[in-house]
């Protein structure tokens, strides 16, 4: 008998203590199986965030005490910005493709779990924001470069992609001429590769935006992608807006559900 299983991505803004606190507390009522967090970093924050987790079920304050989680979460030696993953399935492993001492290290996470026996690769993914400055575009660029090359290599597995790619499609309405072409070549590609974007798959041409700058200008940034294998499996996926709304973070989340 199949089995729906679903995927929450958030970019959480390395949060101070405070808000981690909140964060957690909307995070533990959600139904989701995984959650892919985003903007994560040796902090108090994302410390308490991950010793939430880690700790649920055996302390009082659980709300649910029949409920665990395993969590993974790379801790960059250089101070840079990554991913965490908490999921309520056990994690059978975890890895990355950037050494431990790269800048990159803690951006690019996979995790292994088993849904109704097979086995799906969830891998989370920050990719470093940029400006105008050759060592942003030239950062960033190279971060792509290296992501492109891992999944090349790895393609043989059901994977379910998410996180905030800080890219665009190419026909993202409204259109921002400061977008390079390789930036929209690294949707292309996941697109030629046989990914799915979930969310342009479920809902066709509707323009929604994960995150809002400060003149009210829409990106849709965040993504949830799965590999070919997986496409009919899809049952549906949307952004959640309350989540910038509310002011908990300045992202809106991403939700894919599925069939196994």
């Amino acid at each position: 008998m199949n089995k729906s299983v679903s995927f929450l991505s958030l970019n959480i803004g390395n949060p101070s203590l405070e808000r981690a606190k909140k964060q957690c507390r909307w995070l533990e009522k959600r139904e989701e199986d995984v959650f892919v967090l985003t903007e994560t970093k040796v902090s108090q924050g994302c410390a308490y965030i991950e010793e939430f987790f880690l700790q649920y079920g055996y302390d009082l304050f659980s709300m649910n005490s029949s409920l665990n989680f395993d969590v993974s979460f790379p801790k960059s030696q250089t101070g840079d910005l990554g991913v965490m993953i908490v999921s309520k399935y056990p994690i059978k492993k975890s890895s990355n493709f950037f050494a431990e001492d790269s800048i990159f290290y803690s951006r690019q996470l996979e995790t292994i779990i088993s849904v109704n026996d097979k086995i799906i690769s969830v891998m989370g993914v920050y990719v470093p924001s940029r400006d105008r400055s050759d060592k942003k575009i030239l950062r960033k660029k190279s971060f792509l470069n290296s992501i492109k090359e891992f999944i090349n290599n790895s393609n043989n597995i059901s994977r379910v992609l998410m996180g905030d790619l800080n890219i665009l499609e190419r026909n993202h309405i409204p259109h921002y001429s400061s977008f390079f072409e390789w930036e929209y070549d690294f949707y292309d590609d996941l697109i030629d590769k046989g990914y799915v974007d979930t969310y342009r798959h479920c809902n066709n041409e509707k323009q929604e935006y994960s995150w809002v700058g400060r003149t009210n200008d829409g990106y849709r940034y965040d993504y949830g992608f799965v590999s070919a294998d997986l496409k009919t499996s899809i049952l549906d996926c949307r952004y959640l807006h309350e989540t910038r709304k509310n002011g908990l973070t300045d992202h809106s989340g991403i939700v894919i559900e599925l069939e196994i």
